[in-house]
């Protein structure tokens, strides 16, 4: 019996309907994170803000602006944290999972991350002493130099540590970009420590649940080790129920801190740094000359731990030179060591140090060359997990003056980091922009074409003036030092900086960040035809001819003197 027209039509309307319900949950899936309200980038003002919750650990002190406060950062889609680490502080072993952008606002240290596939590449000597083997010598992953105007990328689920080995605090300003495409969680920051039980930087909405029962799982709550069976820990590590404890259970002195102090300082396998490389080639120098030998462990050390590492380098290249064996980098560095001590001696040791530095290269020469012969006979190509993202750059210092972008000699200059100069930025879809506004200096109007954008100040006081779609000013005032403000993406904003000068980062959620200015060379007003800008503002050609080349500086400018002498007054 043949089917009814009717039913055939409702048989069509249903299959077709719950194929565009599947396709549309599919894409849904696959899209990045939406705002989860309605409206919430249409904002009457913003504010310039200040941190919203502080938490003091034993070696330091965090500093959270939370989201969930501030309607301007959840239509950014991100948090800020700025963490001061003091002298010998050591940050505990996190990971999250979304991108974060750090940038280094003072002081000194090193950053060590745990990259999954990667080896470990930095390790101590292995050969017998004594006539006895020694125990198994340590080795880790790379540890990176951190300095003032230093951007680091890291990656998500990559666990990282931070230690400050300087005689000052050690200052990081943190992006947390939760609405990143690689975070498959929500917008809520959620921080995974490795060690500790530290307090939450920022505190979730908990629905269903009494407050005791919360007060309760917080007290519990302790690192990633202490939700799993210590039976079956002790199955896969195969150590001792000790340790096992103290994976779990840290010691109550530092169970609660998120930085804790390292006593006596951290020793860990590091390359020298350009001064310390120097000192060595100066005690050289002196021993050359006659001078009485000063042995490496009577030398006053200045850092932490500085001295059981040279200590290890003096053991390394003693062994390295009985077995006649060296890693290239190893050689390499030598021979950069040994040329910069031949500048400073004299006469016959020059031709010595000379001939001696040909035959190192050539050395290393042939060491490429028997590399290379030796991957092309087995047939080899390489390590691409450690020629790709092991060895990948993940940090740049944005504040480098000599790399300015853009410089006017009486307004300042900008420096732009981006994924072409930091590639790693192309796959965590984010950029920085360093600025230096010299005293009275003018960034002008412009706006982030593809890229919400949050500026935190350094250094100095200065005007800034935000403009949205309806054309109404939503932040008009001054910011200094500590200060933070949000700009979505699309908003005019301009910055004038005071009789101190203004220095400021901007970290924006996009790799290519693009902006467009309002006024000045190659911008908005210049880019449009005379005579349609004179329909549309009713201006005569004289006037018009004056709006288009009155104003011939980029984006950083000078203040008019005939309308203005120096800072703008705020009304």
């Amino acid at each position: 019996m043949a089917k009814p027209k009717s039913y055939l039509i409702n048989y069509h309307y249903r299959y077709f309907l719950s194929l565009l319900i599947f396709t549309c949950t599919c894409s849904a899936r696959q899209l990045p994170r939406q705002p989860s309200e309605f409206n919430e980038c249409q904002l009457d003002s913003i504010d310039a803000l200040e941190p919203d919750n502080r938490i003091q650990s034993e070696a330091g002190l965090t500093e959270i602006w939370d989201a969930n406060h501030h309607p301007e950062l959840r239509c950014a889609g991100v948090s800020v944290l700025k963490r001061t680490i003091n002298t010998n502080g050591l940050h505990l072993p996190s990971y999250v999972a979304y991108p974060e952008l750090h940038f280094v606002e003072q002081g000194t240290g090193v950053l060590g991350m745990a990259i999954p596939g990667c080896a470990e590449t930095y390790e101590e000597p292995q050969w017998e002493k004594g006539g006895r083997p020694q125990l198994q010598q340590d080795r880790h992953q790379k540890v990176r130099y951190l300095k003032q105007g230093d951007l680091i990328a890291i990656p998500p689920g990559v666990p990282y540590w931070t230690y400050n080995y300087g005689d000052t605090p050690l200052i990081i300003i943190t992006l947390l970009d939760t609405s990143n495409k690689l975070n498959q969680l929500d917008r809520i920051p959620r921080r995974f420590y490795l060690a500790g039980n530290p307090e939450t930087e920022h505190q979730e909405k908990q629905s269903g649940r009494k407050h005791g029962e919360e007060e309760k799982e917080k007290e519990e709550s302790n690192n990633m080790f202490s939700g799993f069976d210590s039976r079956f820990l002790g199955q896969v590590l195969k150590v001792k129920e000790s340790i096992i404890k103290k994976l779990q259970s840290p010691d109550e002195e530092h169970r609660k801190h998120q930085i804790i102090q390292v006593k006596g300082g951290l020793s860990i396998i590091r390359p020298p740094l350009e001064p310390e490389i120097r000192s060595e080639e100066a005690k050289t120098h002196r021993e050359h000359h006659g001078e009485k030998k000063v042995e490496e462990e009577e030398v006053e050390e200045d850092e932490p731990g500085k001295r059981e590492h040279r200590k290890w380098r003096k053991e390394t290249r003693k062994h390295r030179e009985g077995e006649g064996e060296g890693e290239e980098e190893e050689v390499v560095e030598e021979k950069e060591t040994k040329t910069k001590e031949r500048s400073s001696h004299h006469g016959e040791r020059e031709t010595r140090h000379g001939e001696r530095r040909e035959a190192e290269e050539e050395e290393v020469k042939e060491e490429k060359q028997s590399r290379t012969r030796t991957r092309e006979h087995e047939g080899q190509r390489g390590n691409f997990l450690e020629e790709t993202v092991c060895t990948l750059k993940l940090h740049e210092n944005i504040a480098d003056p000599s790399r300015a972008d853009v410089f006017n000699p009486r307004a300042g200059r900008i420096n732009t980091v981006n994924s072409l100069t930091l590639p790693v930025l192309k796959s965590l879809h984010l950029s920085a922009q360093w600025v230096n506004l010299y005293k009275d200096g003018i960034f002008v109007p412009h706006w982030n074409m593809n890229a919400n954008s949050v500026l935190y100040v350094t250094r100095g006081r200065g005007w800034v003036q935000v403009v949205n779609n309806e054309g109404k000013s939503v932040f008009k005032g001054e910011v200094k030092r500590g200060k933070l403000l949000a700009v979505p993406q699309n908003f005019a904003v301009a910055e004038q900086a005071g009789n101190e000068g203004l220095e400021y980062i901007v970290f924006k959620t996009n790799d290519r960040a693009e902006i467009s200015t309002m006024i000045g060379r190659d911008s908005a007003i210049s880019a449009t035809p005379a005579e349609v800008l004179g329909h549309v503002f009713g201006l005569s050609p004289q006037e018009v001819n004056e709006l288009k080349n009155n104003r011939n500086e980029g984006v950083l400018a000078t203040p008019d003197s005939r309308i203005h002498d120096g800072y703008i007054a705020m009304v």
